[in-house]
């Protein structure tokens, strides 16, 4: 049979548009965003949306009509009704499309938007008139003719007529006299009081300070039965009730000028403002070799307060004023070009992971619901950040991937230094024993409830003493928790590096996963890296196993001994992150001690420093341990040439107190412990204090001469 050959163009079922309407726009609230970044792009100095009887999706109508430069018949009918118009294509190197104008960084660059108005309803009229023109075109679509199976796109004819202005006329309010109106019927559902909510808390957003878009304003006006009337708040006086203030501009090397301010009403002889320069927020594993980021340069503005029930009432007063002006607006949002990008920052959308984090380490993260935060891109300083095609967040692309962890590492720097304050309150609170305030604000929560009638007093009463209740049984629970955690510490031992090991074995099978799928050529490479990660992983745990077995009293060794066993068990880890490690013997000492405690901390401070190594240059990552005397004791000394140490022992030492991207906060914590239970101390030195040291972290061992330890 002879060959043949041809061409052959894809067609489109008419129905796509519905399949595209429906998949691409998240939601009513997201598709009415859409239509008012095009009357922004549009050059609009103002926009109205107006909802009516919307609660009824057969009498329901929702119209949107804007001031802008408006459109002609042929861009209406060509560039409008063209999917993905090649008027919004911009390739990654060129700059930001920007209005006609050029004033307006434009919003819209996949040309779907228009596929919102489908999204809200299945009538639209469509009347536009351009400035200086004296024709008005109207464009009708039924959407319900593209539910036809049976039909092709081309198929569908949409009906439009063009003559003298009768919506945009010299009558018409002033700014009205061009434009475009959006007339949607037939909604696809009825509107409940929780999405009008939605819409007006988004639409407030717009006209706040988290929002730069200048010159542009949005009205919102609601006629519905579901209408539930909002009293919002002045959102910059709202945020200047914020106990914290954390401002980073994080520059295009991944460093950032920082500006942290703390303001509590209560106790203000703690209150403080410190600016740091130059803080290098990349971390391993998504930074190494000192590689700069790809997402461009972005700053971040966090506005965070303390919800206890005496801060509440001392800043808010009412406590409604939390719940309904704050806790609606609290999340991590980003903000491009002043425009909020969904879903980001939305109650139940934690890009961030900061809800699994808050379980991890309660005490020390904060949670998603006691900050208002947004991150600020650009369309021109951040180019490979760019929208999915369903405008619901960022393309997972390795530039979205930096951001996210620049932003988690800003958040942990943040975190450090209000634990810093936190610990300061502590410290000044003169509490009674708790137990018994515990067991008092009880008896008066019974007492309240015991009434036969509540009141609206009682009730609040009932809230008030919830809260305190609350609040002393989190203080409680930390107390003890502390004495726990170090009576346990032995235990927990030999955990660590345990948790570091399970990530390795994680990675290994994801590299393992990947092979199977695979033809077995391109992934020989990644094959032999996780059978050696595994190898390596079976051997610490060995290693660990023989030092658990072991039942130990203290005894009399040479303290090179457990040192050089704690390489060994490091070795493979060591190399494959190309980390050099020498041990230096100053003076060959003798200590009573146990191995296993030594072992135990070597292992947690030298996984620590492999760690904070990952971004320095391939050739320059190295860890010295130094066996000396130093202030009238023996002294063992991990150092390294990372970014050293810039909190104080106390801090770092303390349960979940961590300055890394993922950590448990419990490595330093167990190793203080760890030599507290052994007649050990940890103290923190400087490269000069001994010969040898490196420039960044210096932590020493002190092991006592004149008693048996």
């Amino acid at each position: 049979m002879d060959e043949t050959s041809g061409e052959q163009s894809f067609t489109a079922r008419a129905r796509i548009m519905i399949l595209l309407g429906e998949q691409l726009i998240t939601d009513e609230v997201a598709a009415v965003s859409e239509l008012i970044k095009n009357a922004y792009d549009a050059e609009a100095p103002e926009v109205t949306i107006e909802l009516k009887n919307v609660s009824n999706k057969d009498q329901g109508e929702i119209t949107i009509i804007d001031k802008g430069h408006g459109m002609t018949k042929d861009t209406l009918l060509s560039s409008w009704l063209e999917l993905g118009t090649l008027s919004k294509i911009r390739k990654k190197d060129q700059p930001a499309r920007r209005s006609e104008s050029g004033e307006r960084i434009c919003l819209g660059e996949k040309g779907l938007g228009r596929l919102a108005v489908h999204k809200i309803g299945k009538h639209t009229e469509i009347t536009t008139r351009r400035k200086d023109t004296q024709t008005e075109t109207k464009l009708i679509l039924d959407w319900t003719i593209f539910e036809d199976s049976d039909k092709f796109l081309e198929d569908i004819k949409n009906n439009w007529k063009t003559g003298p202005p009768i919506e945009f006329t010299k009558d018409s309010p002033p700014g009205y006299e061009q434009g475009t109106k959006i007339h949607i019927t037939k909604l696809q559902r009825a509107w409940t009081s929780d999405m009008i909510k939605r819409l007006k808390t988004f639409v407030w957003t717009i006209q706040s300070p988290l929002s730069d878009l200048k010159d542009f304003n949005v009205i919102l006006k609601v006629d519905d039965p579901e209408d539930v009337e909002i009293k919002f708040k002045e959102t910059k006086e709202l945020l200047d009730t914020a106990h914290y203030v954390f401002i980073a501009n994080i520059n295009e090397d991944g460093k950032a000028d920082i500006t942290y301010t703390f303001k509590s009403p209560i106790y203000q002889s703690v209150n403080r403002e410190i600016k740091f320069k130059n803080e290098d927020l990349r971390q391993a594993p998504i930074f190494t070799d000192k590689k700069k980021p790809t997402c461009g340069p972005f700053k971040l503005v966090i506005h965070c307060w303390e919800l206890d029930a005496e801060h509440k009432k001392k800043t808010f007063g009412d406590g409604d004023v939390y719940n309904v002006m704050v806790k609606p607006q609290t999340g991590m949002r980003v903000i491009r070009d002043g425009f909020r990008v969904f879903p980001y920052g939305s109650p139940d959308n934690d890009w961030l992971n900061m809800d699994q984090q808050r379980i991890e380490r309660f005490q020390f993260n904060v949670s998603r619901n006691q900050l208002i935060g947004y991150a600020e891109i650009s369309a021109d300083n951040n180019k490979l950040l760019i929208d999915k095609s369903d405008r619901e967040g960022l393309i997972d692309n390795q530039a979205y991937r930096e951001f996210r962890h620049l932003i988690s590492s800003a958040i942990l720097f943040f975190q450090t230094k209000r634990e810093e304050d936190r610990d300061k309150i502590k410290k000044i609170k003169k509490l009674d024993p708790r137990t018994n305030r515990f067991s008092d604000h009880l008896k008066k929560l019974n007492k309240v409830l015991e009434k036969e009638k509540i009141t609206s007093d009682t009730q609040k009463k009932i809230s008030d003493l919830v809260e305190n209740t609350i609040k002393i049984f989190d203080e409680t629970l930390e107390e003890v928790e502390e004495p726990l955690l170090g009576a346990a510490s032995i235990g927990l031992t030999y955990m660590i590096p345990t948790h570091e090991l399970r990530r390795t074995v994680k990675e290994s099978i994801k590299i393992l996963k990947k092979l199977i799928k695979s033809d077995g050529k391109e992934y020989i490479e990644s094959a032999r890296l996780a059978i050696e990660q595994l190898n390596e992983s079976e051997e610490i745990i060995r290693g660990l196993v023989q030092i658990a077995e072991k039942v130990e009293d203290k005894e009399q060794f040479k303290l090179k001994l457990p040192v050089e066993r704690s390489i060994e068990l490091m070795q493979k880890k060591l190399e494959r992150n190309n980390v050099k490690i020498t041990l230096e013997v100053h003076k060959d000492v003798e200590v009573n001690s146990t191995r296993r405690a030594i072992i135990i901390m070597l292992l947690n401070m030298i996984e620590n420093s492999i760690y904070w190594l990952g971004n320095n240059e391939k050739d320059k990552k190295e860890i010295k341990l130094v066996i000396d005397e130093f202030d009238k004791n023996n002294v063992l000394v991990i150092s390294d040439n990372g970014p050293g140490i810039q909190d104080s022992l106390e801090m770092i030492t303390k349960p979940f107190y961590t300055t890394k991207v993922g950590g448990m906060g419990l490595g330093l914590f167990i190793c203080n412990k760890t030599a507290e239970n052994n007649g050990l101390r940890l103290k923190l030195l400087s490269k000069d204090d001994l010969p040898g040291l490196l420039p960044g972290a210096n932590i020493g061992i002190l092991f006592p001469k004149d008693e048996a330890v």
